[in-house]
């Protein structure tokens, strides 16, 4: 139900129950980091009602400076998160895994800096168009068949995808 192998694409209808496990990081996440976040949110393709997505809940942690990084790093850490490398300036992304399977992203960035903004713009858009919903759905199944051991092939390709919807949320 939860949980998929480092550089693996395998997508699963949408579960009700990711709704409910956010919601329980959420909990987990708000109660050790209080003093340090200003917003959590659910984003990626788990957050959207009706998506086939990867397995793996994401969520978007905003912060007021990354000056509390390495605060917030340790403790994250005690969660069971490990920081994954990125190349994304102003941006850290932690992992937990269960058996060898990721179950979470965390991704830390500035609160309503423009990481962050894209991030629940794209969420907000695809909740809210149909449209755009089935057309992410038919390209995210397309890239899964032709890329099922190639995740990095898998998201640069649906880049222009979210670029368009960017853009489409912008003029709203």
């Amino acid at each position: 139900m939860l949980g998929i192998e480092r550089g693996l694409v395998k997508l699963e209808p949408y579960n009700d129950k990711w709704s409910n496990l956010f919601d329980e990081e959420r909990e987990l996440l708000s109660s050790q980091l209080k003093e340090l976040i200003i917003a959590i949110e659910h984003v990626g393709s788990t957050s959207i009602e009706g998506l086939f997505a990867k397995p793996i809940i994401d969520i978007a942690i905003g912060v007021s400076s990354l000056d509390i990084i390495i605060e917030l790093k340790e403790k994250v850490k005690a969660l069971g998160y490990v920081e994954v490398p990125v190349s994304i300036d102003s941006k850290h992304v932690f992992t937990r895994y269960k058996d060898k399977k990721i179950t979470h992203f965390l991704h830390v960035m500035i609160y309503n800096q423009n990481l962050w903004l894209d991030q629940i713009s794209f969420r907000d858009y695809l909740r809210s168009d149909p449209d755009a919903k089935i057309e992410y759905i038919k390209l995210k199944e397309k890239l899964a068949n032709k890329y099922p051991n190639d995740v990095i092939s898998y998201t640069n390709e649906k880049k222009k995808f979210v670029d368009d919807i960017l853009n489409r949320a912008k003029k709203l």
